[in-house]
């Protein structure tokens, strides 16, 4: 990426969008805590391990219990298994509410390239967000100047980025 001083803010947001793989439309979407339909696509097909491997956490804690019934004599031993059973399906439906209900959050500080090959993270503001190892590779180990990202929840990925502004008043640690 080139120097901040060279660029007007139009060809630094155009650069950033080739970068990092977004379009104008996808950022004034996330500018408006709204995902495209690509976006949003996208972080349910990364959610879908998640909750496969939930699932079967709650299957398992299911056939563990299952199998230890008979040696359950007491009330209170039966009620405990129960209990178990129930809070571990809660938080898997939990996890699925929080999946089907993807958003966008904003954090803005300086940027820099963060993490490793098997694990690539760009770090805005002191937030850590999954880019791919493709665009990942591609980034100097920092960006001049300040930046504003928009990232997913739950997956904390980075959906889309602009140039900061330099009014520390507008620059906020994060918000929904």
């Amino acid at each position: 990426m080139s120097a901040r001083i060279d660029l007007n803010p139009a060809e630094e947001t155009d650069e950033l969008c080739a970068l990092f793989g977004f379009t104008p439309d996808e950022l004034a979407l996330n500018r408006s805590g709204r995902l495209s339909p690509r976006q949003r696509q996208t972080v349910r097909f990364r959610a879908i391990g998640l909750l496969v491997r939930g699932l079967a956490f709650v299957i398992l804690t299911a056939i563990l219990l299952a199998s230890q019934a008979a040696q359950l004599r007491a009330g209170w031993q039966r009620a405990l298994a129960i209990a178990v059973a129930g809070l571990a399906a809660a938080v898997w439906l939990a996890g699925v509410w929080v999946v089907l209900r993807p958003g966008v959050r904003r954090v803005a500080g300086p940027c820099w390239r963060n993490g490793t090959p098997r694990h690539p993270l760009v770090n805005v503001g002191g937030e850590k967000l999954a880019v791919s190892y493709r665009r990942w590779k591609r980034l100097p180990p920092a960006l001049p100047g300040t930046y504003v990202a928009y990232y997913s929840t739950p997956d904390h990925a980075l959906l889309s980025i602009e140039p900061g502004k330099g009014d520390p008043e507008w620059i906020c640690r994060s918000s929904s």
